[in-house]
């Protein structure tokens, strides 16, 4: 099995994860309504989930709304970054649904070497991972997160994705950069969001992942969600497999 870490420059052990929150909501438009949606499609497709497997989930944002999704789930949680890690728990304790989550520090290659991962879940969902890592590392894990599900399972992933048309990159480009702007961000740090571009962010084709899934016997992806470069979308494990 090949299995993938992220290979991003951001070091979410440093400033960049004390304001990963905030820093989150400017690169990802809509992120909040995406998480809702997120939550909303796996409550709509497997409510009676029982295991569910969360992959990176940073601050833990989209815990406490999954968690109401699914009320009778265990969450087995991965986040690799000690910070990150720390400030999910936090999130978590405010929530009802905490007892139900088991918290490991470790990223989701780690996990399945160390035999904690058993290919068991009902749902296996992952938010904003795959972007920090080149195209031939996002295959690699975007095959290790099918391998966790059972026959039926649903899969949500959601992450940076460029259009292959140039013509409509450039468009999305110019009016992600004003909205930045009208956000109240110095020119400066526009600039900066755009140059971590295959540097620190790195784009999801969207051709490539439902290539890929559907080679690992899964439904052919639906994309839900799209603001600017930001998508989401979800998929279901054959029975057959």
């Amino acid at each position: 099995m090949s299995l993938a870490k992220p290979m991003s420059r951001l070091d979410f052990d440093a400033e960049y994860g004390r304001t990963y929150r905030k820093t989150i909501q400017n690169s990802v438009p809509g992120h909040g309504t995406l998480l809702e949606i997120a939550a909303a499609a796996i409550g709509n497709t497997f409510p009676a989930a029982k295991r569910v497997l969360v992959a990176g989930p940073g601050p833990g944002d989209e815990l406490p709304p999954l968690l109401r999704a699914c009320p009778d789930a265990e969450f087995v949680v991965l986040e690799p970054s000690t910070q990150m890690l720390q400030i999910c728990t936090e999130t978590l304790q405010r929530h009802e649904g905490y007892e139900r989550c088991k918290l490991v520090q470790k990223t989701l290659d780690e996990a399945v070497l160390s035999g904690l991962l058993q290919r068991d879940f009902d749902a296996v969902i992952c938010h904003n991972v795959l972007h920090l890592m080149a195209s031939a590392l996002q295959d690699q894990m975007i095959r290790s997160l099918v391998e966790q599900l059972l026959p039926g399972g649903v899969l949500l992933v959601s992450s940076y994705s460029e259009s292959a048309d140039p013509l409509i990159c450039e468009t999305i480009f110019s009016v992600a950069s004003q909205r930045l702007l009208d956000r109240g961000l110095p020119s400066e740090m526009v600039d900066k969001f755009l140059t971590t571009r295959n540097t620190a962010v790195f784009s999801l084709d969207a051709e490539r992942l439902k290539l890929i899934l559907m080679e690992l016997n899964c439904q052919n992806p639906i994309q839900l969600y799209q603001a600017l470069f930001a998508r989401l979308w979800i998929t279901k494990k054959s029975r057959d497999d």
